[in-house]
């Protein structure tokens, strides 16, 4: 099956810190023996024609000169839309190379199926040019896409959604969103995953626990620095847990908008000696980062897709606390794979942290039971096998003549 994947994320080079899961599922179609093109934008220095393997990869530049192409990579772009008067400035351009890069590729390629990741701009641009009436379009909510309120996203969405054949996403959290907005839509719970082969307590390291604070317990965050990670409550919880475990250290791993009011924060707080920011690091040492913690904790208050340094955390044999907030509950069943805690509550968050370092039983089973459920629904192998199904599907059904439908699935 010839497929065509359009995204706006994607590694640019290996290591890089760019989110991989467009590129796993890529990689993983291509294993079953698919004919896989990702169409992405353009960035400075990169080649318009490449390959990921088995995978083609087709760049279109939507901005002159080159160098000043802001809007996508490094953090996405709604985070660079708030932060750049040029990535705002590059918007209306790209939208139009975006439109006119997909309908040439479609021409070109003649894919039996179309793969859009998030719903705008890929989804729209899909649905606007892919030739629905001819082929199957699929897009992919991952999280963010549809949690925005902004009135203009959500027609847009529903346009999508009103349109598409089927909407995979990414957790029963992000399945409500799309229903909410379009309740006919037919969606398909597929999540991310993780490579479990990679990850393991006996990666971590002495040196890296150091550079984290070496606390008792060592609690680490890792993500975007977004608003909606909830990282000042769990700085709160940081100078709560301070008066019973004064010896606790947190460490927070990653970039993003941030990172100023997070400074402050902690400085506000007084508990910068416990609170260190390592910034971004390398994504071939996150293994050894998370082997090396206590817990991890994702404390996110609105919006979160799924979590998937929850998955990386457990296939780690790391314990994890994360909120009840969006596809956090479908990987953390409270007590059995990890805690829960209120969002945005951060003397709830302080006592589950209590909780977990001071029960050495719950930590040892629910690390047990969290990286048996990693190897057993959220490895890439698993989620690109499901891809798979999905897609020849609905492929055989377009062959048939059969319709859309409006039936809702979930994972097995």
């Amino acid at each position: 099956m010839r497929i065509l994947s359009v995204a706006t994320t994607h590694p640019l080079a290996p290591g890089d810190g760019e989110p991989a899961y467009v590129q796993e599922v890529n990689r993983g179609l291509a294993r079953f023996g698919h004919q896989v093109t990702a169409l992405l934008p353009h960035a400075p220095g990169a080649p318009l024609l490449d390959d990921d393997g088995p995978v083609t990869i087709r760049r279109f530049p939507y901005f002159r000169p080159p160098g000043l192409q802001r809007l996508c990579y490094n953090g996405g772009i709604l985070p660079n839309l708030r932060r750049s008067w040029t990535a705002r400035v590059n918007l209306p351009f790209f939208l139009a190379a975006q439109a006119a890069a997909v309908a040439l590729e479609v021409r070109r390629l003649r894919p039996d199926l179309v793969h859009c990741h998030w719903l705008v701009s890929s989804g729209l641009m899909g649905v606007l040019t892919g030739g629905v009436r001819h082929r199957p379009i699929v897009v992919s909510a991952h999280g963010s896409d549809v949690y925005l309120q902004n009135i203009l996203f959500q027609t847009a969405n529903r346009f999508v959604l009103e349109r598409a054949h089927l909407c995979t996403v990414n957790s029963r959290g992000t399945r409500i969103r799309v229903l909410r907005i379009h309740p006919g839509a037919r969606t398909e719970i597929i999540p991310m995953g993780v490579h479990p082969e990679d990850y393991g307590k006996e990666l971590a390291s002495p040196e890296l626990r150091n550079r984290m604070g070496n606390g008792d317990p060592q609690l680490l965050f890792l993500g975007r620095f977004s608003r909606d990670k909830g990282i000042v409550a769990l700085l709160e919880a940081l100078g709560i847990l301070l008066q019973s475990m004064p010896s606790v250290r947190l460490a927070l791993i990653g970039f993003g908008p941030e990172e100023e009011n997070i400074r402050r924060a902690a400085d506000r707080l007084g508990i910068t000696r416990a609170a260190s920011i390592v910034g971004r690091v390398p994504h071939a040492e996150i293994p050894r980062w998370l082997a090396s913690a206590d817990m991890v904790i994702l404390p996110s208050e609105r919006v979160e897709g799924l979590g998937v340094v929850l998955l990386e955390s457990l296939a780690s044999g790391t314990p994890v606390i994360g909120s009840r907030v969006g596809g956090i509950p479908d990987i953390i069943e409270d007590g059995v794979t990890g805690l829960l805690c209120r969002p945005g509550d951060p003397e709830d968050l302080a006592h589950q942290v209590v909780r977990l370092a001071r029960d050495g039983a719950l930590r040892r089973r629910t690390a047990e039971a969290g990286r048996d459920l990693v190897t057993r629904r959220y490895c890439w192998d698993h989620v690109a096998r499901r891809f798979d199904e999905v897609f020849r599907e609905l492929v055989e059904g377009a062959a048939n003549g059969a319709g859309s439908g409006g039936a809702t699935k979930e994972d097995p």
